[in-house]
């Protein structure tokens, strides 16, 4: 991929970003309800609520409240908190590191997952063990990541006491059961990802194996395994890498929901009181950074992509 192409991507990331930002914008300046009055409450005299309202910059032309605020987002400044008074960038910096351990686990185990699994299926093609596992991630895809969250907290919870439900401990405080009690629900988000891409990868192995080049390695008497490690699994990895790579940002987006269902004090608390308490700032500041990990992240792919297997940039 060249760098005209490179540079014409960007520049279309960029404003993919700036439409995103508008659209989140957009959205909470038309939302019914005046945050003036959910901070003073109902019993607000009208001169303090107007007060308010131009401390908030409320009154301000729609456009010129939105350039303000992306300017001051684009610098790290994300606002004020309605509810807790605080700097929003500081709320979320707090709660980050538990949201993106979980991601991080989640990721590791959809890797340790997906390959072995994978591999084994296509190998044992059309085989009693292929067969089940084929059925046993249909199941899995299937499955919604917090439904998978309850189940897990059921037998491994409840039936099995491998851990306490709800009983989440701080990094701070003991950082090796911190990690213990977030590889459940890390496990919860992985499954479904790992599912998909136990498929993907199987059926991108049985494809490159019917190849021809495939076949000449078969004819010069290589095995079935050594075809698959030496010959094959080069290729067929290139999709679903780029899969892994998109579903990062996903994975990182459902161990937002998953914390609710394992008591987790991560952003996924933050995200749901400050929806219910009509905190926008954070709401806005929250959904715009999950929506660029996505942007970011499928943009880093689409050029990796291009660079492992250059026909791709050729159809652009």
């Amino acid at each position: 991929m060249n760098a005209k192409k490179i540079i014409k991507k960007f520049i279309f990331m960029l404003l993919t970003l700036l439409l995103v930002s508008f659209l989140v914008f957009l959205a909470f300046a038309i939302i019914p309800g005046d945050p003036a009055v959910h901070k003073l409450g109902t019993q607000a005299t009208p001169e303090s609520l107007e007060a308010l309202r131009e401390e908030m910059g409320l009154n301000r032309p729609f456009f010129e409240r939105y350039a303000s605020w992306l300017v001051s987002f684009v610098k790290g400044d994300m606002g004020v908190s309605y509810s807790y008074n605080m700097p929003v960038g500081d709320m979320i910096l707090d709660k980050l590191p538990i949201t993106l351990t979980m991601t991080v686990l989640a990721f590791c185990f959809v890797l340790i997952i997906t390959f072995p699994t994978g591999i084994l299926c296509a190998k044992h093609n059309g085989g009693k063990l292929d067969r089940f596992i084929v059925i046993l991630n249909q199941i899995m895809m299937s499955v919604p990541s917090f439904f998978g969250g309850i189940l897990i907290t059921i037998i491994f919870g409840v039936v099995l006491k491998l851990f306490m439900p709800g009983g989440y401990i701080s990094y701070t405080k003991n950082f090796v059961k911190f990690l213990g009690y977030m590889c459940f629900p890390a496990i919860a988000v992985a499954i479904p990802k790992a599912a998909m891409s136990i498929k993907l990868l199987r059926s991108s192995i049985l494809a490159e194996a019917e190849k021809d080049y495939a076949r000449t390695a078969y004819s010069h008497g290589n095995t079935t395994g050594d075809v698959l490690i030496h010959h094959v699994l080069q290729n067929a990895m290139i999709p679903v890498v780029t899969f892994l790579g998109m579903a990062l940002a996903d994975i990182f987006a459902g161990s937002i929901i998953i914390e609710q269902v394992f008591n987790i004090p991560g952003m996924g608390r933050i995200l749901l009181s400050s929806i219910s308490n009509r905190d926008y700032p954070v709401v806005m500041a929250i959904l715009v950074l999950l929506a660029s990990a996505v942007i970011i992240i499928n943009f880093i792919v689409d050029i990796v992509y291009g660079i492992i297997d250059p026909r791709v940039s050729q159809d652009d």
